[in-house]
């Protein structure tokens, strides 16, 4: 017969520190401990009669490390009705729900919070994941998405529904909002999330009203000798590369320049070959802002803020123009010159189906005009 463990025996074999360590990193003001083979929250709470005093609350959940899961969650659940009442829940949410922890379920998807189900969803989108600036950017904005819901309201449907609809129709928030809580909703077993598909409107990007190579000549005489973004100006026009990735760029001096591929999801960034389409003959001084010489010292969040702050300074100096109509022009130009397309969509960084996709008008235009040009030529 296997002798019984005691609390002291249970809490030794049972590791809490990295779970306490999560609970902290969510703002929990409290930790798991061990008591006659159960879990509890030991922390500092007032009851309903506004006293305030350390407690042990009852997780309902025996201490075995399977249950370390569940009871994370029906310690957030509980965070989360703790900061809408302001005292302790009577009953616990999880009370009389002995059997639904007996099969070490999660609450009902009907009873979760949006605060709850934003915590199974950072969960799940870290999940294998490295935390690397490009990650944390794109987990900064499924959470602003998120947030956008009352976070103390119960997840539901209609919900999710009625919060994408207060974006405009056929807009790109409509179908970033779209995506973003559908992907919510399917992760926390909500019924019906096939909703959002039927609001999720078309959205097509306007019409790109790209600079012409006089304006974009104009502009590198004007802007050429910008000590700050000047030279990545001139970079942008004359190679096509991203915004983001011109702070890696440096010319071989034979019309081509190793760049960085930032745009790798879940990938660190690689070394391609860019190709120069001179607009001027004039060529300033390599001067940046940022010095990307090696992969690992590229930060996307340190891009962000430095192309940002560079868009603005292009605006202030050409008024309606973008940073990425400069790289859309190098594309135009290409297609003029007759470059071949997968040659261009690599110097591009991209793949020759997004190359086709978004330059479809212009290489169209091109395929006619060579064809017009044959059939003239047949009739001479």
């Amino acid at each position: 017969m296997i002798p019984a463990m005691d609390s002291g025996t249970i809490r030794e074999l049972m590791d809490l520190s990295h779970i306490n360590a999560s609970l902290r990193s969510r703002g929990v003001k409290g930790k798991l401990d061990i008591k006659k083979e159960r879990l509890f929250l030991r922390g500092t709470f007032a009851a309903a009669d506004g006293t305030r005093k350390d407690r042990r609350v009852p997780l309902g959940l025996p201490a075995n490390p399977g249950q370390l899961l569940q009871a994370e969650t029906r310690v957030m659940a509980l965070m989360a009705a703790v900061e809408q009442m302001g005292v302790l829940p009577n009953p616990l949410p999880w009370d009389n729900e002995t059997e639904l922890a007996m099969r070490n379920t999660a609450p009902a998807p009907q009873a979760m919070t949006v605060a709850l189900a934003l915590t199974h969803l950072e969960d799940d989108f870290w999940q294998g994941k490295v935390r690397t600036s490009a990650a944390q950017r794109t987990w900064d904005r499924l959470a602003h998405e998120v947030r956008r819901l009352p976070q103390h309201a119960t997840l539901t449907t209609d919900l999710l529904v009625a919060v994408a609809n207060t974006t405009a129709a056929g807009s790109r928030s409509r179908l970033e909002s779209c995506k973003v809580l559908k992907r919510l909703g399917k992760l926390v077993g909500l019924e019906g999330v096939e909703q959002l598909d039927a609001i999720r409107t078309p959205y097509e990007p306007a019409e790109r009203d790209l600079p012409g190579d006089d304006l974009l000549e104009e502009l590198v005489k004007n802007i050429g000798s910008h000590t700050k973004y000047g030279w990545a100006t001139w970079a942008l026009i004359t190679y096509g590369c991203r915004p983001a990735e011109v702070f890696s760029l440096q010319p071989a001096g034979d019309g081509t320049a190793k760049v960085l591929s930032v745009k790798r999801k879940g990938k660190q960034p690689t070394w391609r070959t860019a190709l120069a389409l001179p607009v001027s003959a004039e060529q300033p001084e390599r001067s940046v802002p940022w010095d990307v010489g090696s992969p690992s010292q590229y930060d996307s969040l340190v891009a962000m803020r430095l192309t940002q702050s560079w868009g603005k300074w292009l605006q202030s100096s050409s008024p309606g123009l973008q940073l990425y109509a400069l790289r859309h022009s190098w594309a135009v130009r290409s297609v003029r010159k007759n470059l071949n397309a997968s040659l261009a969509a690599k110097c591009m960084g991209h793949s020759l189906a997004v190359h086709h996709s978004t330059y479809h008008r212009w290489l169209e235009q091109a395929d006619v005009a060579a064809a017009a040009k044959l059939i003239q030529q047949s009739r001479c």
